[in-house]
């Protein structure tokens, strides 16, 4: 039997996240609340930090986070705060779980998409995996 992946729990102001290596992947799973600016960038940079110092080609985030959503002029502050972080060059598949925010999900990821991004929006933690192994399917 294989032992247990380890998993790094980081707390922020109003949320959490679990970090755990997959191969060349990190997946983060964050739980709390984050419907602000801020806290968006606040767990981001979270997110960015660990993918960036595990030198990690790809990033799974799972969103199980409860708050309101983002104006569409605080999406574009959002994905430029992205952008400077470094997770442009990161392949990055984000798994949604509140259905209330799909139209912000996919709104952010066409305009991350806009700035040179590889990532992709999904409701399916399993399809968010493949697509970071295999790409389009």
């Amino acid at each position: 039997m294989e032992p247990e992946p380890s998993t790094l729990v980081v707390d922020g102001s109003s949320f959490q996240i679990g970090f755990r290596r997959d191969g060349d992947c990190l997946r983060a799973s964050v739980t709390g609340v984050t419907g602000s600016l801020e806290a968006s960038k606040e767990y981001w940079t979270l997110i960015a930090k660990e993918t960036l110092n595990a030198c990690l080609a790809t990033l799974l985030v799972v969103d199980g986070t409860a708050g309101s959503s983002l104006t569409l002029a605080e999406l574009e502050q959002f994905i430029q705060h992205l952008s400077e972080l470094g997770l442009d060059k990161v392949r990055t598949a984000y798994v949604g779980s509140d259905t209330a925010h799909s139209w912000q999900n996919e709104t952010a990821e066409i305009l991350a998409r806009e700035r040179g991004f590889v990532a992709r929006v999904f409701d399916i933690e399993s399809e968010a995996s493949r697509w970071l192994r295999h790409g389009q399917l």
